[in-house]
Formats: structure tokens, C-alpha cells, sequence
């Protein structure tokens, strides 16, 4: 119970991370919000975290909205009191062209949502972390940004998106320096290939698309990676949980790659 009686928020909530990061920390004790844009997507992992025993509450926003995430702030301090941590999980898949031929709109596009959203949404929280934080020397309050192994493994036709997550890197950095003067730990968790449902579907595309078994595709991706195996969904959440917890307390400024050894930095 690493989180017992802690009030956390992750944005971008889905079926894949967003959802195992929901489970996780409810699984520790805390009280989740679920943000994201499908209200549907929402109240079904919401029912899955009450059926654990934790409590949920559901928020839909769009954090390229400023008075969406404003909003999803307000709410969250009226329905639960305060909030102790903040996960940054929003994220748009890139458009998957080259440089040379895509259109820059859709890289601007792609930064609105993987940089600025997430940025967006820290701002309207920062002050409610800091209320938490107001004459309880003891209290911590944490941000955590989910990032991605591509900014240190680029892949072609990603650049959008790699360049939108770099910048978030730095900024997880920037916000770090800044807000530990009033306790509040900033990190990112960086991934890699995750074995979840749009991996999963991706893999059998890619079986069909060379008439293999699946199997051989997942042999391909594993031996990139020095524990010889794809991470789950579930594995990533547990950094979360770890980087938002007081097992990290001294924990700030970093980013931990969650991507089973394919990259070492």
C-alpha cells in the first residue's frame, strides 16, 4: 500500500498503460481519477478499479484545452480534497512519414497534443500540489511524466512525435529544478515496446503482412531487448508506482527507461 490515502490523476487513460497505471496505484491504495477524451473507455476501467476496491472518479478532458484541464483540476480538489500525484499519460501516435515529406502542421499537431497538453495540464495542477504540500512538512507530492524510449532510440517516420517527447524530457527537467523548492518531485518514465493490446495488434498486422506466426515477430522484437522478452503494460505501471511513491523520495529530475534493457543509459 504504497500510496494509501494519496489522491492521483493520470490523463490519457486507455486500454493499454493508461488503464495498468489506474490499476496499479488504485492496487496501492490510492484514489484515482481517470482523464481522457472517451467517457466510455473511462467508466469502463473505473467499474475495473472499484472492483478491486479502490475508488474512482471519472473526468473526461482534453488537455489540449486550457479550461479542460482547469476544469479536471477543480473537480478533482471538490470531489476528493486535494491531490497528491500527477500522471502525465496523454499521447498521440505519430503521423509516420519522413521529415523531408511530411507536413510540418501535422508535426505541430503532434507537439500540441505530446508536449504542450501534458504541460498544460501540469500547470493547472501545480498549484493544487502546492495546497497539498502548505503546513505539512512531511506531505510529497510527485509528477510523472510517461515519456518513451524513442528519445533515445529514434526510429524513422517518428520524428513528430520524437521531437514532441524530447522536448518533454527537458521540460520534465526544467520543472524539476523548479518545483523542488516546495517538495514537489518531477520524473519520467520512458518505455519501450510494451506488450498490450496496440503492440499486440501491431504484432499480428505484422504476422499477416509476412505470412509468419506470431510468435517470429515477437522473437524479432525480443532479441533488441536484454532480458529477452517484451515488458507488459503492467511491468511499466510498476515504475510508476515506484517513481510517484515515497520509495523515491529522493527521486527527482530523473528518467528511468522502462524498456527491459533495450536501451542502458
Amino acid at each position: 500500500m504504497l500510496l494509501e490515502d494519496r489522491v492521483c490523476v493520470v490523463s490519457g487513460v486507455g486500454p493499454g498503460l493508461g488503464r495498468q497505471v489506474a490499476l496499479a496505484l488504485a492496487r496501492h491504495g490510492a484514489e484515482v481519477v481517470l482523464s481522457a477524451r472517451r467517457e466510455e473507455v473511462l467508466n469502463a476501467i473505473a467499474d475495473e478499479v472499484r472492483a478491486i476496491g479502490g475508488r474512482a472518479l471519472v473526468v473526461p478532458a482534453d488537455v489540449t484545452d486550457a479550461e479542460q484541464c482547469e476544469a479536471l483540476a477543480a473537480r478533482t480538489v471538490e470531489e476528493l480534497g486535494g491531490v497528491d500525484v500527477l500522471v502525465n499519460n496523454v499521447f498521440a501516435a505519430d503521423v509516420y512519414q519522413t521529415f523531408r515529406r511530411v507536413d510540418l502542421d501535422e508535426w505541430r499537431k503532434l507537439v500540441d497534443v505530446n508536449l504542450f497538453g501534458p504541460l498544460q495540464l501540469t500547470k493547472a495542477f501545480i498549484p493544487r500540489l502546492q495546497e497539498r504540500q502548505e503546513g505539512d512538512e512531511n506531505q510529497r507530492t510527485s509528477i510523472v511524466f510517461v515519456n518513451s524510449m524513442a528519445v533515445r532510440k529514434p526510429r524513422p517516420q517518428e520524428g513528430g512525435y520524437t521531437v514532441a517527447k524530447g522536448g518533454l524530457l527537458v521540460a520534465a527537467r526544467v520543472l524539476a529544478k523548479e518545483l523542488g523548492r516546495y517538495r514537489i518531485r518531477v520524473n519520467s518514465v520512458l518505455p519501450g515496446w510494451m506488450w498490450g493490446p496496440q503492440v499486440e495488434q501491431y504484432v499480428d498486422y505484422l504476422a499477416q503482412h509476412r505470412g509468419v506466426d506470431r510468435s517470429e515477430v515477437v522473437a524479432d522484437i525480443a532479441k533488441e531487448i536484454a532480458l529477452g522478452a517484451i515488458p507488459t503494460d503492467e511491468q511499466v505501471a510498476g515504475s510508476v508506482v515506484f517513481l510517484a511513491s515515497d520509495l523515491a523520495a529522493a527521486v527527482t529530475g530523473h528518467a528511468l527507461d522502462a524498456n527491459g534493457g533495450e536501451v542502458c543509459e
